[in-house]
């Protein structure tokens, strides 16, 4: 989303209940109604599934609340994840019919709205099927070429990735153990690829990351 887009929604939203949630709390659950439409103001939120098993699996998406809403609120779908706050969060809630009317009376903020959800589904099933399909080292490398794209700011010919994020969640959506991404994140950095700062991904080389990756 880019920033003028967000600006417009933060400032359409923030007329609305603005809703408070602390690190690792449970926003939602499977089968629980949004009862509207979400859009965070400050903090993430990841959404995720968990098997019979307990065995969690995140979704490669980090400001999903938003997205998920709109489209259960819009289609009548039942919601089918649990949604977690990642430190402390906080984010609006607005009516379905109050955000429909707005749209409705903003031609160009719906169509920016429609591609932008267009587009964000195809990254994602994109970098689902690079997961599933891809050795450890495609699949660490997916998750950071789309942190790259919601999260990244460019210095020079760097990308700063603007979210911290641990060893422990990146192998809970990419499906592989910690040390195996500790591993390859070590493998990255001694390639040049990538570097760490304070748990801030920078990207050095994201036209080789982009052809590694097929894009």
């Amino acid at each position: 989303m880019n920033e003028e887009i967000k600006k417009i929604l933060l400032n359409f939203f923030s007329k609305y209940p603005l809703l408070k949630y602390k690190k690792g709390e449970i926003v939602f659950k499977p089968g629980q109604d949004f009862g509207g439409i979400f859009f965070v103001k400050n903090g993430f939120v990841r959404a995720y599934t968990l098997s019979k098993e307990g065995k969690e699996t995140s979704i490669q998406m980090f400001r999903p609340l938003f997205y998920f809403s709109l489209i259960s609120q819009l289609t009548g779908t039942k919601n089918r994840y649990f949604f977690e706050s990642i430190g402390n969060v906080e984010v609006f809630c607005v009516p379905k019919i109050d955000f429909v009317k707005y749209l409705n009376s903003k031609n160009s903020i719906r169509e920016n709205i429609t591609e932008l959800v267009f587009k964000k589904f195809l990254n994602l099933s994109t970098g689902m099927l690079q997961i599933i399909g891809g050795d450890a080292q495609i699949k660490i490398l997916s998750l950071i070429f789309s942190l790259s794209d919601e999260f990244g700011v460019k210095k020079g010919n760097k990308v700063v990735i603007k979210f911290k994020i641990t060893h422990k969640l990146i192998a809970s959506i990419t499906g592989l153990t910690r040390e195996t991404v500790t591993l390859q994140m070590l493998k990255l950095e001694k390639e040049g690829l990538i570097d760490n700062n304070k748990r801030e991904i920078v990207i050095l080389n994201m036209k080789k990351i982009t052809k590694m990756l097929g894009y």
